[in-house]
């Protein structure tokens, strides 16, 4: 069973309560928002319906004057058919401007009419009165640019064309009536604004506008925010114009937009109410207080209700874990606080005076346990005794016999030296150089012995020659080889080596360990099968002490100054001799250089 915290299990009961009600009022107040929606977005599609259809109506009616005239106008259908600089040439455009002089007057929707002869390069323009003179000429300077490019003159006769001049969008309409001669007619767009000029002063803060299919603004009641707006968005929304609404970003801060929009069915244009949907939730001042005001309240609910929670019976709790988790630890000091409830501060009272209990006792065992393991360490240390003593004796007799007091010096200086070492017993750790000069003397008087049919290596690492590690610790290895894989070979001496270097291995913990390797190995006759299995499983270091008292020593004595880190390991050389290797865990130690190997 998956257990849980009393603080969580509180907090998700306040949740499961608050939360599905923040959830209904979220429900409710989406619905609340998609009526007023589609309510105020109805309403605009049917303005803009009407008001788009109204601009066609007049872009229709525009197009029927330009094209009765050109087919039915006795004057506009002679333009270009008189011999340019005639009288009858000037007396026709004179006619011409009468008539769309007379004509634009119906048309109050229109800026301007005019009619361009190829022939004479002549631009007869009939304009509003009520248009700025300087608007006027601009006006008359953009068509005679337009008309004066014969390849341009065929392409706007297909259908109406968006102009700019100035940054003021307008639409024009040209028809040919023959002899290279057109009519045309010229609206701002801006014209077509002017009734709902007052729809950004209400409730809503509408913009109206009038933009072309690739999004770009052609007309607007003047607001500077629209120039915001993103193209690419504006066009996206534009061609959703089938859908009730759309919606779209704008501004740094991506506010949400309505767009509700109509295509012209004469031009490539669209008329285009736009909404902040932050203004349509206006209407909804209850619903937007209680979304907003809900989630912080319950936090301030949440938050008091939990600090007390926390001061009442959480902390006291949270106190007692943590003395219990000091104590599963190791750590018997810590006392916990009084509490104001009675029935916390009766288990803090009790909890204090068990975990000083405690802590005495395991100071106790803890001292009588360092007492034991320092009298075993010396114990196991003074059963440390080399057998080969006899033997050196024996040796030194045999060359003061023969009268070689030089070798009975050598010996007999190398054999105080190895004596002095071995009885130190008041010592409980020594340097890997004093062992490694230690295994030196011993292997130096082997060699006394056996001057043609022994012969040793010693190689090391400088940095890791400061490592201090038990007396002792590597001598047994090297006293057994000699004593137990001790080979006469016709060909080679027997030979021990002893090689030291580090190695780091990653711990549990993401970590990583530095081990120092000692490594004793010969040529000789190698490991017993039944032995090196028992050494190899450990069963050899679990038997009663019989035999073999050195190596078990070892084992145990690394176990005591290191703790369960170390490993002894076994094996046999595939191309003969025994190798035993000791793993050592060190702080830091970093290899330079190897030693001189030294060799006798």
């Amino acid at each position: 069973m998956k257990k849980s915290s009393l603080s969580s299990r509180i907090i998700i009961g306040f949740i499961l309560v608050t939360v599905p009600l923040f959830f209904l009022l979220v429900i409710n107040n989406g619905y609340s928002m998609k009526v007023v929606q589609k309510q105020v977005a109805g309403s605009n599609k049917n303005m803009v319906g009407v008001n788009m259809d109204q601009i066609d109506q007049r872009l229709t009616e525009a197009e029927k004057y330009l094209l009765k005239s050109s087919l039915l106008d006795v004057n506009s259908l002679s333009l270009g058919s008189y011999p340019v600089g005639s009288k009858e040439s000037a007396y026709n455009e004179v006619n011409i401007f009468t008539t769309l002089t007379q004509s634009i007057t119906y048309y109050s929707d229109l800026n301007a009419f005019f009619a361009y002869n190829s022939k004479t390069k002549t631009l007869i323009f009939a304009a509003q009165q009520n248009i700025e003179y300087m608007r006027k000429e601009a006006i008359r300077t953009k068509l005679t640019e337009i008309m004066e490019n014969p390849e341009i003159q065929l392409a706007l006769t297909q259908t109406w064309i968006i102009s700019n001049i100035g940054g003021e969008y307008a639409l024009f309409r040209i028809m040919e009536t023959g002899e290279k001669s057109y009519l045309g007619v010229w609206v701002d767009l801006n014209r077509y604004l002017k009734p709902f000029n007052n729809l950004n002063s209400d409730s809503l803060k509408g913009q109206l506008l009038i933009a072309s299919s690739d999004g770009t603004i052609l007309a607007n009641v003047e607001d500077s925010s629209l120039s915001q707006i993103s193209s690419a968005d504006l066009q996206q929304a534009l061609t959703e114009d089938n859908k009730l609404y759309s919606l779209m970003k704008y501004g740094d801060d991506r506010s949400e937009i309505m767009v509700v929009s109509r295509k012209s069915q004469i031009a490539d244009i669209y008329l285009a109410v736009l909404l902040p949907v932050k203004s349509l939730l206006e209407q909804l001042p209850l619903f937007q207080y209680l979304i907003y005001i809900t989630p912080v309240l319950a936090i301030v609910i949440l938050v008091i209700f939990l600090y007390y929670i926390r001061r009442s019976i959480a902390l006291p709790v949270h106190r007692l874990l943590k003395g219990m988790q000091n104590m599963r630890s190791g750590n018997f000091m810590l006392r916990l606080e009084p509490s104001t409830l009675t029935e916390f501060n009766n288990i803090s009272e009790t909890f204090n005076a068990m975990s000083g209990e405690i802590e005495d006792l395991k100071i106790d065992i803890y001292e009588e346990k360092l007492n034991t393991q320092k009298a075993e360490l010396r114990h196991l240390q003074a059963q440390i005794h080399p057998h080969f003593f006899t033997n050196c004796l024996n040796l030194i007799y045999s060359l003061a016999q023969v009268n070689n007091i030089e070798q009975v010096q050598k010996l007999t200086l190398h054999l105080a030296q190895h004596l002095r070492f071995t009885i130190r017993t008041n010592v409980t750790s020594v340097s890997l150089q004093e062992e490694l000069d230690h295994i030196e003397n011993y292997l130096i008087i082997q060699k006394v012995r056996f001057p043609d049919g022994f012969e040793y290596r010693i190689k090391g690492v400088q940095d890791v020659l400061s490592f201090q590690l038990p007396p002792l610790t590597v001598q047994p290895f090297v006293e057994n080889a000699i004593q137990h894989g001790f080979n006469y070979i016709d060909e080679e001496p027997f030979t021990i080596e002893i090689s030291t270097h580090v190695e780091t291995y990653g711990t549990i913990l993401g970590t990583v360990q530095d081990y120092l390797v000692i490594k004793v190995s010969d040529n000789g006759i190698g490991f017993n099968a039944s032995i090196l299995e028992k050494l190899q499983s450990g069963e050899y270091f679990r038997e009663e002490f019989d035999r073999h008292i050195g190596i078990r020593n070892v084992h145990h004595r690394c176990n005591l100054f290191y703790g369960a880190e170390t490993s002894i390991k076994f094996a046999n050389n595939p191309q003969g001799g025994a190798e035993v290797t000791l793993k050592l865990p060190v702080e830091k130690v970093v290899p330079k250089e190897d030693l001189e190997c030294s060799e006798y």
